[in-house]
């Protein structure tokens, strides 16, 4: 498929023609697969990362546009899509490890209070955060979106969100400053 056959799908597509998104499907469902097992050795896994970018592709198609190539674009989607997915297993590696490990500082009554303070602490940080700020923070660091797409979810530029982040991280340094 050449550049301009896949321009016509890409804009056929856009339009809302499912035959130019299967087509597309078809061509690039397989080799993008096989580039995300490399990344999450794990071909159940990778099959489920790309077909999620691809009901993604389908559902904000008419806002699409590419700076680079279509092909690109999604080896750039899917690597990212993959980076996030290792991201949060080894996020979540480490919370089982640290929850069935037993550790001895676990049963020190000091430490835990400590770390409930902590959280008490960064709880009361975020409630007092404005709450766009809040939204935009939550989104970054615990639902592993870019900016980019915390943009476009709540309707802001990426400066915004930019800002929005700086600010939140900048008030969280400073209400758990005696914890840093």
């Amino acid at each position: 498929m050449n550049e301009n056959e896949l321009k016509v799908l890409i804009d056929k597509m856009k339009g809302g023609d499912r035959e130019s998104f299967n087509q597309i499907f078809r061509r690039y469902y397989s080799p993008l697969t096989r580039f995300c097992v490399r990344f999450v050795g794990d071909g159940d896994q990778a099959a489920e990362i790309v077909q999620d970018l691809f009901v993604k592709l389908w559902t904000s198609r008419e806002k699409l546009t590419f700076n680079s190539s279509f092909e690109s674009y999604m080896l750039r989607a899917v690597r990212n899509s993959a980076i996030t997915y290792i991201n949060k297993e080894r996020t979540h590696a480490d919370v089982n490890e640290r929850i069935y490990t037993d550790d001895s500082d676990a049963n020190d009554p000091s430490e835990t209070l400590q770390s409930n303070n902590l959280e008490a602490s960064y709880q009361k940080v975020l409630a007092a955060m404005p709450e766009k700020r809040r939204e935009v923070f939550l989104a970054s660091r615990f639902d592993g979106l870019k900016y980019a797409e915390i943009a476009e979810k709540f309707g802001l530029s990426q400066k915004t969100v930019e800002a929005h982040m700086s600010a939140a991280i900048k008030q969280l340094r400073e209400g758990l400053k005696e914890y840093l």
